[in-house]
């Protein structure tokens, strides 16, 4: 039996978010301790992430050296790629350049997998070889279902295909069109393990092709809505039989953690509302002759020009680049 351990996203910080009320570092070293107590009670073989390891691309020194000591405790090799907030924009090629770098050269246990492309990890022999691959996030996630696969073909023979992405697949249809829907998605993997969103769908078995489908949410909570007060923190036990070809996941709560209403301030979700309800405004003032939907997230906006004027993908790049650097400077 070959068993995974897979934990949604981290987002690690040295502050608190806006929403909190605890001790947030604290909160998430007494998680990650507690996940490794979990990881070893239950005799995984690895623990799989999703990305967004960090909240941003660059903390710290000592934030860095924090977190990076306590993860240096994991009893077995961590699995994670890179989620949009590793990284600087849309820019995987930023990665070298990040905290997240730094933090796979100062934990000998941690492995970043920055690319669908790469080779399958191969991780388990049996009757069925055991292959994890993932797909970081990017320009193209979510773009007609992409990145819930890998891009590359699994050796053959007999196997079980791991995927890791950080992509916002979901089980419903959200406010915004950017998404890849879970009933629907196409991919060759057996096993798709995503991060993104933070609430999770939880565990879905798509009868028709037998895929399993794993969300478990995000190890800490950052905001303050009522479905993210309510939910449970929760990892999630993969099983693989490499004999059979049969595969399952359960879930295990996170006894560390406290109640949303222990850690999380509603005081501020009027203050959002209102926020929220001025961009809507502002949106509709700056709406386009042609009555298309406005985009605020500048590399779409950039995609959308480039499309519209016919500018070739260089140009497109090129620009993407320019914006890059220009946040690197913002952060420093």
């Amino acid at each position: 039996m070959v068993k995974f351990l897979f934990v949604g996203d981290l987002h690690l910080r040295g502050t608190n978010p806006r929403n909190r009320i605890d001790d947030y570092k604290e909160a998430a070293k007494q998680k990650l301790k507690e996940v490794f107590k979990i990881a070893v009670d239950n005799a995984v073989d690895a623990i799989l992430q999703p990305g967004d390891i960090f909240d941003r691309p660059e903390v710290g020194i000592a934030v860095l050296l924090e977190f990076a000591e306590v993860l240096k405790e994991s009893p077995v090799n961590i699995y994670c790629t890179l989620g949009n907030h590793d990284i600087y924009g849309y820019n995987v090629d930023s990665y070298y350049r990040t905290s997240l770098r730094l933090l796979e050269m100062l934990v000998p246990q941690l492995t970043v997998i920055r690319s669908a492309s790469d080779k399958p990890i191969y991780l388990a022999k049996g009757h069925y070889k055991v292959y994890l691959t993932a797909t970081p996030y990017s320009k193209d996630m979510d773009i007609n279902g992409y990145g819930y696969g890998p891009d590359v073909d699994y050796p053959e023979g007999n196997h079980i295909g791991v995927h890791i992405a950080h992509g916002m697949l979901l089980d419903h249809r959200p406010p915004f069109d950017r998404y890849s829907d879970l009933y629907k998605v196409d991919t060759t993997a057996d096993i798709i393990l995503t991060g993104h969103d933070h609430l999770g769908y939880g565990i879905y078995h798509r009868s028709a092709d037998d895929k399993l489908f794993v969300n478990p949410g995000s190890l800490l909570r950052m905001s303050a809505s009522v479905n993210e007060m309510e939910r449970q923190i929760r990892v999630a036990l993969i099983k693989i039989d490499e004999i059979s070809g049969k595969y399952e996941a359960e879930f295990i709560p996170v006894s560390c953690a406290k109640s949303g209403e222990e850690v999380l301030d509603r005081s501020r979700i009027e203050e959002e509302k209102e926020r929220q309800y001025a961009m809507d405004n502002f949106s509709a003032l700056i709406q386009g002759h042609t009555g298309n939907k406005v985009l605020m997230d500048i590399n779409q906006i950039i995609d959308q020009v480039a499309a519209e004027e016919k500018y070739s993908p260089e140009v497109v790049k090129t620009a993407l680049q320019i914006i890059d650097r220009q946040r690197e400077l913002v952060a420093v």
